[in-house]
């Protein structure tokens, strides 16, 4: 794709991106600022998104195209009206940035995106502009990247956010080639490459970069797009070939960690998070434009019929999850599920990326269908990535992922699920087989028990700074008007993040060290019950296997040893078949 380019798309794939548009330009008030209804504040940098979401449907076949362009240069406007030179700083940043705890974002966040924004319009409407927009979105675009984002993305803790960083250098860069930039951003490019595992997953934030907590730098499904997506947008707008040797190993490596995430309705495994308590259930969509992106730039540059196939699957789960005003949503309402920390703006904002990815969208729905729908049949598939220690089983009836060792984890950081199966989809109608409830030690699929006596300074340790972070949670609720989230966050911390930690109640799914042994067609996963914090009840061992035989999933479970472990129990699925049941051992298929 060019920058020039105008391919006309499809009104189907136009519509839920416009409807989320239309929401987020609803939200203006009399200066034109894009107010947040959550928080009360402008996000400069979500309004960036809009110019480029409202930039894209003006090439892509939108009849309004004076309208569009209008609140675009708008928007460019109220950007270029926040740049502001830091107190006792060269650097330029982008408000509220950092400066407003409301705005729930940092400078390098936004002013990547704003960068990238304010330089689309350039690009795009080149002499449409009048001379005094387009020099002012041009100089503004260049001066945050040369006066802080070529120094934010090498310095920066968090892969994704040097990242996006990058990204709006790359396309500043773009408006005017700078020595300087460029060296920075290859340099950038390479730390990234660096920082990736080898199983191609990315840490949220690498302990060596920083993290608080070592659940922190596990993987993360809603983060694992981004980086890869920038990548590919960055060397495209820097005038390098992703097909680079140099970039082809990564961005492949990337691509393959994210399409081993997505399940066959198109939404992602999400209890493989570093981040969870960014999410009010067990699964989320508002990574997905990121997504997108990433599969069609993929797509682009290397045709495997699974990308644009994956690319089409999570644009429509992202659509289906929009309110019938646009405004985007997490997830679905269930039992047990809360609304997420992120306000539907940001989700908003973050759809300028499936926006940016329509022509090969549309192209998608023309792809080939992958090689084992044509032939009427799919192989067993077995993928195990090994950083991860993520493995994931496909055949015609159903998707399953099963996990082994993972980091650490307290109540806001780390995957607090593992050592087994994660969650089973089934192919016909993308129905999940597997109950899955947040801090919940009795969950479908595992074996829950008691050992020992509560033990506080367990419960302390684990929890005690989770508490202090609570309270900040609470304040972001009270702002956004959610008075029963306010006052449940801090209560929340309290007995998940330190009454549970302490608890003597454990769990197969609670082990932190786990052995996977890949069979031909399965898994096996040998590993200890766990109390809360991923400890080991002493003397206890499991064997579970999970096999694939092209009609769904056999699970056999088999104590070893009970060892310090009581009251031992196994909740099984509601969705079970076949089930054989001996007490310390049992087998049932999921399909």
């Amino acid at each position: 794709m060019t920058i020039a380019d105008t391919t006309t798309v499809r009104p189907a794939l136009r519509e839920p991106l416009r409807r989320a548009l239309n929401w987020m330009l609803s939200l203006r008030d009399a200066e034109g600022r894009i107010l947040c209804p959550d928080h009360g504040v402008e996000h400069t940098g979500k309004s960036a998104g809009a110019i480029v979401t409202a930039l894209e449907l003006m090439r892509r076949g939108e009849d309004d195209r004076d309208v569009l362009k209008a609140a675009a240069i708008q928007q460019g406007r109220r950007l270029v009206g926040n740049l502001i030179n830091e107190p006792d700083s060269p650097c330029y940043t982008f408000r509220p940035g950092r400066h407003d705890p409301f705005n729930c974002s940092n400078s390098v966040i936004d002013g990547g995106a704003c960068a990238d924004a304010l330089a689309e319009l350039v690009h795009v409407l080149g002499p449409e502009l009048s001379p005094a927009d387009r020099e002012a979105f041009r100089h503004a675009s260049l001066l945050h990247a040369r006066t802080y984002l070529r120094y934010a993305i090498l310095d920066k803790g968090i892969p994704a956010q040097r990242a996006w960083g990058l990204a709006g250098l790359a396309n500043a860069h773009a408006l005017e080639a700078d020595p300087l930039l460029e060296r920075a951003a290859i340099e950038a490019v390479g730390i990234l490459e660096g920082i990736q595992h080898s199983d191609g997953s990315y840490p949220y934030h690498p302990v060596e970069w920083g993290a608080a907590h070592p659940g922190a730098a596990d993987a993360s499904a809603f983060y694992q797009s981004r980086v890869t997506a920038f990548l590919f947008f960055a060397l495209e707008r820097l005038g390098r070939d992703p097909r680079d040797p140099l970039f082809r190993g990564a961005l492949r490596r990337g691509l393959d960690f994210l399409l081993a995430l997505q399940g066959p309705d198109g939404v992602k495994i999400g209890l493989v998070e570093a981040k969870p308590w960014y999410w009010g259930a067990e699964y989320e969509v508002a990574s997905h434009p990121f997504d997108v992106a990433a599969f069609c730039a993929g797509w682009r540059h290397d045709r495997r019929p699974h990308l644009a196939d994956a690319a089409r699957r999570s644009f429509e789960a992202w659509a289906r999850h929009l309110m019938p005003d646009g405004r985007p949503t997490s997830h679905r309402p269930g039992p047990g599920r809360r609304d997420s920390y992120q306000c539907p703006l940001f989700w908003a904002g973050h759809a300028m990326w499936a926006a940016r990815a329509l022509p090969e969208l549309e192209a998608a729905y023309s792809a080939p269908e992958p090689p084992e729908r044509l032939s009427g049949g799919i192989d067993l598939s077995v993928a195990a990535f090994p950083d991860a220690q993520l493995v994931r089983l496909e055949d015609d009836a159903v998707v399953a992922w099963v996990r082994g060792a993972r980091p650490p984890w307290n109540v806001h950081h780390g995957s607090p699920h593992g050592a087994g199966l994660l969650q089973v989809v089934r192919k016909e109608d993308g129905r999940a087989l597997l109950e899955r409830r947040r801090h919940d030690h009795r969950q479908e699929a595992e074996w829950s028990c008691r050992a020992g006596a509560r033990d506080w300074k367990r419960g302390i340790a684990a929890g005690r700074d989770e508490v202090r972070f609570s309270l900040w949670l609470s304040r972001v609720h009270a702002r956004a008007g959610r008075a029963a989230e306010a006052w449940r966050a801090p209560i929340d911390a309290l007995r998940h993040g330190v009454v549970d930690f302490a608890s003597p109640t454990g769990s197969s799914a609670f082990a932190r060290e786990a052995a996977l042994e890949l069979l031909p067609d399965g898994v096996t996963v040998r590993a200890p019950l766990g109390l809360r914090g991923g400890e080991a009840i002493g003397g206890s061992a499991l064997e579970r296997r999970y096999r694939i035989d092209g009609e769904g999933l056999e699970v056999r479970e088999r104590v070893i040893s009970e060892g310090a472990a009581r009251d031992l129990s196994y909740r099984r699925p509601a969705a079970a078949k076949n089930v054989e049941d001996s007490g310390t051992g049992l087998s049932y298929r999921l399909a």
